[in-house]
């Protein structure tokens, strides 16, 4: 009976478990293949996991306040080493959860961002939104996104504050991607950077969905449990896949302000697989194919189906995917989220972590699109 491993030439589990990190082995066996803690060397794993050291390392560092660097915001890993969404996002890749206090305590601070309190503290963007509220709307709103992505991913999505901030979110993305100003929402204005259009602007924002809004969907599966949701989505996309939407998405625009314009970034864009390996961001590819899989879409577009193929195509006849190392870059927007092996410099310990990767978006994308596009459980489409 064919199954999520069925486009792959060999299932590699087997050389992962004798070869990859513990957090990699932990997630093999109760991610990918249902084991549970009942199983001694599960257990074994799992205390193993949450006593990660070059994790554990950075829960000292977290401030009074939940943060951790003074920031929310993940920006340029480079220049700023420690933030809130890059820590969280390294906690939640090795299966830590709102099990952790350190997790509640910053959690605690994220919600703060769903409030619509006066005086609520805006960490690194303060400086800018000084007395400036068309600044302050577009920074609230995009602390609010931010902050329900890392919410979902620690299991706070029961919450109703939080189930019902989700459903605004994607209410307001559909009503943007449904409005004809979504066509066009850009203007030029001298010789600076677009502006997004007064009228493609709702409460300060434009919704025009990015990977911050790709993030927070794909971690809601509720959103594949009604068929309102599930349609919704695919029109989102659709917009997201179209020629108009991928063209703009390298430089989306500035929200304009009397202080000067806010620059916006993170489209969504998808380039030529070509691209990718030249310039050594098979990470970013990689991360983005893994949300679409957790929204069971990938099947639904041949961009995205062609890069799958490509992907299978590199499998060793092991199993193993051996990507040459310099497919992959330092890019801090993807490389620290996506990365469970730290020592890339061990080529075991590189393909261990790709051919996770891989396996997890295999995975997902098996058992999500069934209910996303209605397929049958013997349907894959390679």
């Amino acid at each position: 009976m064919a199954d999520w491993k069925s486009p792959m030439r060999a299932d590699p589990s087997e050389w992962l478990v004798l070869n990859a990190s513990a957090p990699i082995r932990y997630r093999l066996l109760t991610e990918l293949h249902s084991l549970t803690t009942a199983d001694p060397n599960v257990a074994k794993l799992e205390a193993e996991t949450l006593s990660w050291a070059p994790m554990k390392q950075e829960l000292r560092y977290q401030r009074q306040d939940g943060s951790w660097g003074g920031m929310i915001h993940g920006g340029d890993g480079r220049k700023a080493p420690r933030s809130t969404e890059k820590i969280l996002w390294a906690m939640y890749e090795l299966r830590w959860d709102r099990e952790l206090k350190e997790i509640r305590k910053a959690a605690k601070l994220l919600k703060s961002f769903l409030t619509q309190k006066k005086d609520l503290d805006l960490y690194e963007f303060k400086p800018a939104v000084k007395q400036d509220p068309i600044w302050e709307r577009h920074v609230r709103w995009f602390l609010r996104i931010c902050s329900l992505g890392l919410l979902l991913r620690g299991g706070w999505g029961q919450e109703k504050k939080i189930h019902d901030a989700v459903l605004d979110v994607k209410d307001r993305v559909m009503s943007f991607v449904a409005n004809p100003v979504s066509r066009d929402p850009v203007e030029s204005v001298g010789v600076g950077l677009p502006q997004f259009r007064r009228s493609a602007m709702d409460s300060g924002y434009c919704f025009i969905p990015d990977i911050y809004i790709l993030r927070l969907f794909a971690h809601n599966e509720e959103f594949l449990a009604t068929l309102e949701s599930r349609n919704d989505l695919k029109k989102i996309f659709d917009y997201v896949m179209s020629p108009l939407y991928q063209d703009l998405s390298p430089d989306f625009g500035a929200v304009r302000t009397a202080r000067g314009p806010i620059a916006r970034g993170w489209g969504i864009e998808l380039r030529p697989i070509e691209e990718y390996v030249e310039k050594g961001d098979l990470d970013e590819l990689l991360y983005l194919l893994e949300l679409f899989s957790r929204l069971g879409l990938v099947n639904r577009y041949p961009r995205l189906m062609s890069y799958m193929e490509w992907l299978l195509a590199q499998q060793e006849k092991d199993g193993r995917w051996d990507l040459p190392a310099k497919y992959f870059s330092n890019k801090p927007l993807y490389s620290s989220w996506i990365r469970l092996e730290k020592d890339w410099k061990s080529p075991t310990r590189r393909i261990a972590d790709v051919t996770f990767r891989i396996m997890v978006i295999l995975k997902y994308q098996w058992d999500r699109q069934v209910k996303m596009l209605n397929r049958g459980t013997d349907v894959y489409g390679f």
